[in-house]
């Protein structure tokens, strides 16, 4: 009996249907690759943690470039104080050489920028040893720059005039001057740089400064001594000495040096200035003069045409562009003022040479840095307190807009004034 029900589970356990041995050997059939669904639902999900990968690997590289640039700007300020440490003031901005003539291809018509004098401190002691010696170089509009060999023009000790573009060294772009963020990159530019010289939170005078050239007597002339005493209220007055010693409100609430963005030739209103809007009646007395020439459509560049707000007059000149020439003490090529909150619109009040609104500007996020009169650096929102945004200080203003007042522009004007006893609160 129990060899016999050994046989038949035997056989019961051999046996299997037919349906069963066909699933089983479809199942054990494998396939070679994905369906066009599934490809699609991978493609999908990479698709998808690369869209949110980009932002944060721009995000981090903008913040590398953010520090690196406040880093720069470090140094610059950096440059200065030592400067100062060694000359018991500040490097000058609008110096160098000038005569009766005022040829440009001669002397540098007195309008070299701080950052000239300091790149012996800033580690660019071959450029300075270049600029302070007399060398041979191709002829002003000659339009030629390069072999030293065939050039024989003897340029002076200090150069010619900044916007000579056949001479050498005014054409050099150092690091050191230029903000990583920055894109703006080779001509019309000569030398780019992203960092200025503050003016104050006044506009009258500044963009001649103390001494001054008479046509009608052919000579120089520090025609502006009264003009700077009540508008020459920044850190930086240019073509006149300034020491530590004046800033009375405290260097580290006092700007010294601010970041700019140079000009992409976009009409951009940080980069190109508003051109021929008066001085009394226009943009000393209104520093929001030029707000209604902003595109509607685009409220960071200028209005060119009457579909979309009064038309801006900009400079005719593609060289006339913010932060194009580094040794150049122009107002627009490295000076900066405290009238109007970061990333406002330039406004002057005559051409591209004069001055007007005149704040700082970044390709950054959301604001720009400055560097302190103790060297610190702070990087200041587009909302910090500007006042009311109306007039300026000016020479013979009453009131508010007199010499010695207190800044009308709130605690962004205040923090560009060295000596009118503004109490200003931490506010960064």
């Amino acid at each position: 009996m129990l060899e016999l029900a050994d046989k038949i589970l035997y056989r019961l356990s051999a046996w299997r249907p037919t349906g069963f041995i066909e699933s089983t050997m479809k199942s054990r059939c494998y396939r070679n690759a994905f369906t066009l669904l599934e490809m699609l639902v991978v493609t999908g999900i990479i698709g998808v943690l690369v869209g949110l990968l980009l932002p944060a690997v721009q995000a981090a590289r903008e913040a590398a470039r953010r520090m690196s640039c406040s880093n720069n700007l470090k140094q610059v300020s950096l440059g200065a104080l030592q400067y100062h440490a060694a000359f018991d003031h500040l490097p000058p901005h609008g110096t160098g050489t000038f005569s009766n003539a005022n040829d440009p291809s001669d002397t540098n018509q007195f309008r070299l920028s701080f950052l000239v004098s300091i790149s012996p401190f800033v580690g660019k002691t071959p450029i300075w040893n270049r600029i302070s010696e007399p060398h041979l170089g191709y002829p002003p509009g000659s339009g030629k720059v390069g072999d030293p060999i065939l050039a024989t023009y003897p340029y002076p000790s200090m150069g010619p005039a900044p916007s000579v573009s056949e001479y050498e060294p005014w054409l050099v772009e150092s690091e050191t001057y230029r903000c990583p963020s920055d894109p703006g990159f080779g001509m019309p530019a000569m030398g780019r740089t992203n960092y200025a010289a503050c003016l104050g939170d006044a506009i009258e005078g500044l963009d001649n400064g103390l001494w001054r050239y008479d046509v009608s007597k052919s000579r120089w002339m520090p025609s502006g001594k009264e003009q700077m005493r009540a508008t020459g209220r920044g850190m930086f007055v240019p073509r006149m000495v300034t020491s530590l010693d004046d800033v009375t409100d405290g260097t580290s609430t006092t700007v010294m040096l601010g970041e700019i963005a140079t000009d992409l030739g976009d009409a951009d209103t940080r980069t190109q200035p508003s051109l021929q809007n008066g001085w009394t009646g226009g943009v000393l007395d209104d520093v929001q003069k030029c707000r209604g020439q902003v595109n509607s459509n685009r409220p960071q560049f200028w209005s060119l045409n009457s579909s979309v707000g009064v038309s801006a007059q900009l400079p005719g000149s593609p060289a006339a562009g913010r932060g194009f020439r580094w040794a150049d003490a122009m107002p627009l090529m490295t000076g900066c003022n405290t009238t109007l909150r970061p990333n406002a619109e330039l406004c002057f009040g005559g051409d591209e040479t004069t001055i007007g609104t005149l704040t700082i500007s970044s390709r950054h996020q959301g604001g720009a840095h400055v560097a302190m009169g103790d060297g610190s650096i702070k990087f200041i929102t587009d909302s910090i307190d500007v006042g009311f945004e109306k007039g300026s200080v000016v020479e013979n203003g009453k009131g508010e807009y007199a010499p010695g007042a207190e800044s009308p522009f709130g605690v962004w004007g205040a923090m560009g004034t060295r000596n009118q006893g503004e109490m200003i609160e931490d506010v960064w």
